[in-house]
């Protein structure tokens, strides 16, 4: 019987310089008229020159890493011949599972991303801290106790596995409850370098922008399942779809979920794109058999394990 493979999409902050430069300059130029009507930078020559401030702008970092992904999907579906069981994404990386299970097209999906993180962008600005080795429940009471005493926003954004959580929301509620988070046993509370507070609040604004956008967008039933951020289960309503991508915005990512879900088949996962991210925390969630496509030796390891 076949393995069960899991392939999952990482999300903003795996990106980097070049992460284009294993792949054929002929394909991935006969993409850019498809880019041409969909964004108006040129997010190749910006992901493979930089400069590296413009890559990392959260409208530019969001199609740049879907894109990216793409290539990575279409290079693992060519060279395996494999249709892979189940598929999921971290955050902005929940687009690429729609793109690699043909629920939306290239066009509107890197449309779709660029204005998502333009929306993101001109929300109000907040911050973000990784909480690490302290009991979820124990940094919600926090979050809590900070919104009820201060007024402003912040909860759990990301929860990502039994020993990192991020939070998210009005910088100096979020400092306070990083604050206090370390008071409570936090090993280490550690401030991410970004601006917009993602999966929180103070991206309603944006939500309610973004669901115009999609409400334009032509979305399909999935040719593979997809695991959803929300709720990290699959959806099999399509008219739910948007609902759920709207809702991701405000609330928070079930990764540790997701990975439940995925460890029960006792399976393959593949992490489909720039970086290693989500093969560290698919290890710290207790997953055995996790591969990289990053990897240099990522079609051996996998020919391994089928």
């Amino acid at each position: 019987m076949p393995r069960h493979i899991s392939v999952i999409f990482p999300g903003q902050g795996s990106q980097s310089l070049g992460m284009l430069n294993s792949f054929n300059h002929e394909e991935i130029n006969q993409i850019k008229p498809f880019l041409d009507k969909s964004i108006d930078v040129d997010i190749i020559d910006i992901i493979n020159n930089g400069p590296e401030d413009i890559l990392n702008k959260t409208s530019i970092t969001q199609p740049s890493i879907l894109l990216t992904s793409y290539f990575y999907f279409k290079k693992f579906v060519n060279e395996t011949n494999i249709k892979p069981d189940l598929l999921a994404g971290h955050s902005l990386g929940e687009y690429s599972a729609l793109l690699a299970a043909n629920s939306i097209n290239i066009e509107d999906a890197i449309s779709l991303v660029h204005n998502r993180g333009l929306y993101m962008e001109n929300s109000k600005l907040g911050s973000m801290y990784a909480i690490l080795n302290l009991d979820l429940e124990l940094i919600n009471s926090i979050c809590e106790d900070v919104r009820s005493s201060t007024g402003n926003i912040v909860s759990a954004a990301n929860i990502n596995s039994p020993n990192q959580v991020v939070i998210s929301g009005e910088t100096e509620a979020a400092k306070i409850v990083a604050e206090k988070c370390k008071e409570n046993g936090a090993k280490r509370c550690i401030q991410l370098k970004v601006s917009v507070a993602s999966h929180c609040e103070l991206m309603a604004g944006a939500a309610n922008k973004f669901s115009n956008d999609l409400l334009k967008c032509e979305i399909k039933i999935p040719e593979i399942p997809i695991l959803h951020n929300v709720n990290a289960d699959v959806e099999n309503n399509i008219s739910n779809i948007p609902t759920k991508l709207i809702d991701q915005l405000t609330k928070p990512v079930q990764w540790v979920e997701t990975m439940n879900h995925i460890k029960k088949y006792d399976g393959i996962v593949i992490e489909c794109g720039p970086g290693k991210v989500l093969s560290g925390l698919a290890k710290t969630n207790g997953i055995d058999n996790i591969l990289s496509m990053c990897s240099d030796n990522f079609y051996e390891e996998l020919q391994n394990l089928l």
